[in-house]
Formats: structure tokens, C-alpha cells, sequence
């Protein structure tokens, strides 16, 4: 049984800025507080321009998020619009297997193609979802020389074909929701599959500090908010909370409030932990059939 609080900070990196500029503000966070960190890279093109096009198909919002120009460089901002989409190139892959030699960093796939996934994963058929979970290996192993583990959905978005493939294809684990805590997700049958598999949840608890500023609480506040519900997690040992940043944001932006949440962690006793150590040390979580979650 754990019996510590533990810890995961997720790093979400959908655009190509994100990658250049955030992830080596989160390197420098790792070191200077010895904390652990778990990165999601979305994989393929990055395009963040084209959200445009999403935003007027679904006639709704994106996300919960700071308006593009003060949350995104302009780069990204006009990437698969007026500059061509951008994949992790030669010197990236360079840098990302070097940034894997830190025992304090863990890298897994945030799906394949950010833009495309977010528009319309949920309706995906077996055949094309299977497309793009190939396509996460096969990209994952060009960079890191090896399979692939664990996934985070794009926009938290899924299907039941999903699971199934991540499953089929050895993957331990994945992180597709928001707002609960972690669950071993019971997989209804379909025609494609016969049989029935669970698969690890390691979800996120806590929501981001954009989302926080986005209801209006200052900085201050923010920090507060965290310190009481974290000290609330700890009264009550919980084994697992999970806060989540954009490497595009946060780390840039934000760089002295994420150290001091960070900081927060170790004063009030938790232990940071990546995604994978946990899940290596969980000896039980409870089950949901994927027919029950919430919708």
C-alpha cells in the first residue's frame, strides 16, 4: 500500500515553440529542484494555425484557454497558415535523446498530429484510429529508439477502439482524463474485439494555472488555492495528484510561479514521482467500464 502523496508534474508539448523554448525552461526546473517530470511531445506535424479552421467547423472553442497572442509565439500562431507545419527535425531528436539520459525526465507520445486528433478523434473508426497509434510508434521510435509506453490523448479526446489498440499493441498505460482520480479502465467488447482489457489511468487531478487565471485569481490566489488543496490531499493520504502545464505557457510565462508550486510540493511533505514510477510502484486502483464514465 502507498502510503505517501506522490506527486506528478505532466508537461503537455503541442507546438514547436513549446519544444524550443518551454521544455528547456522545465530541464532547468528539473535540476535546480531535483523534481521529476513527465513529458507528453505530440508527435508528427505541428500546425497550431490551423486550430482556426477547428474553431469555425465546431463553431465552439477550443479549450479553456488565454487568448492564442498572449498564450502562443507568434510562430505558432501562423504555423500550417502562412509557415509550413513543422516536425521534430534531426537536431530535436538530437536533443530529446540527450534530455532522456536524466533519470529526473520521462517522455511519452501526446498523440499523433495535435490538430487533427483534437478535431475529430472521438468518431474515428477502428481502421483509422489504428492509423494513428502505428503512427505514434513508429514516430516515438525514430526519436527515442524504442517503443512507446503510455499515451496522452489530445483535448483529452478518446474512443472505445483506442483503448483496445493501445492495449493490442503493448502500451502500459495512458493519461486521457481530467478531473478524477486514477482508475483501471475496463474496456466494453466491440466487434472488432472479442475479449475484454483493462488499461491503467494515470489521470490528471488538478486543473492548470491558465485555467486558474482564466476565472479571474490572481497569482496570489493561485498559489493559495494549490497550497490548501494539496495540504487537503495530504490530511486525507491521497496517493496520487496530477497538475498539468502547456510548455508553451506555463514554463514561459510563468516560470517563477511554476517553481514555487513546485517548491509547495516538498514543503508540504509529497514525494514527486513521474508517471511511470508510480504506476511501476500502484499495487491497486479502482475499476470503471469505459460504458460508465461520465460524458
Amino acid at each position: 500500500m502507498i502510503t505517501e502523496t506522490n506527486f506528478c508534474l505532466r508537461v503537455d508539448v503541442d507546438t514547436f515553440e513549446g519544444l524550443k523554448y518551454g521544455i528547456p525552461k522545465i530541464i532547468r526546473l528539473s535540476k535546480e529542484l531535483d523534481f521529476p517530470v513527465t513529458i507528453y511531445l505530440s508527435l508528427g506535424k505541428f500546425a497550431t494555425g490551423r486550430n482556426i479552421f477547428r474553431i469555425i467547423k465546431t463553431r465552439k472553442n477550443v479549450q479553456l484557454n488565454i487568448q492564442g497572442f498572449k498564450r502562443n509565439y507568434k510562430r505558432s500562431l501562423v504555423r500550417g497558415l502562412i509557415l509550413p507545419s513543422k516536425t521534430i527535425g534531426s537536431k530535436e531528436k538530437e536533443l530529446l535523446n540527450t534530455y532522456t539520459k536524466d533519470e529526473l525526465l520521462e517522455f511519452h507520445p501526446h498523440g499523433f498530429n495535435h490538430i487533427k486528433w483534437s478535431s475529430n478523434f472521438d468518431n474515428f473508426s477502428y481502421e483509422k484510429t489504428e492509423e494513428y497509434i502505428e503512427a505514434i510508434i513508429n514516430d516515438y521510435e525514430l526519436i527515442f529508439n524504442k517503443k512507446p509506453t503510455a499515451n496522452a490523448a489530445p483535448n483529452f479526446q478518446t474512443n472505445n477502439h483506442y483503448f483496445k489498440l493501445l492495449r493490442k499493441l503493448g502500451f502500459d498505460f495512458s493519461s486521457d482524463f481530467y478531473k478524477m482520480p486514477p482508475f483501471n479502465l475496463e474496456i466494453d467488447k466491440t466487434k472488432k474485439n472479442s475479449k475484454s482489457c483493462e488499461i491503467t489511468q494515470l489521470t490528471v487531478t488538478e486543473p492548470t494555472i491558465e485555467e486558474l487565471l482564466l476565472k479571474g485569481k490572481s497569482i496570489d490566489q493561485i498559489k493559495n488555492t494549490y497550497e490548501k488543496t494539496f495540504e487537503g490531499y495530504v490530511d486525507q493520504e491521497v496517493d496520487y495528484v496530477c497538475m498539468y502545464v502547456h510548455s508553451v505557457f506555463e514554463p514561459i510565462r510563468l516560470e517563477k510561479v511554476l517553481h514555487e508550486i513546485c517548491q509547495l510540493t516538498y514543503k508540504l511533505d509529497m514525494k514527486p514521482s513521474t508517471h511511470s514510477n508510480f504506476y511501476k510502484k500502484v499495487k491497486e486502483l479502482p475499476k470503471i467500464k469505459y460504458s460508465e464514465l461520465p460524458k
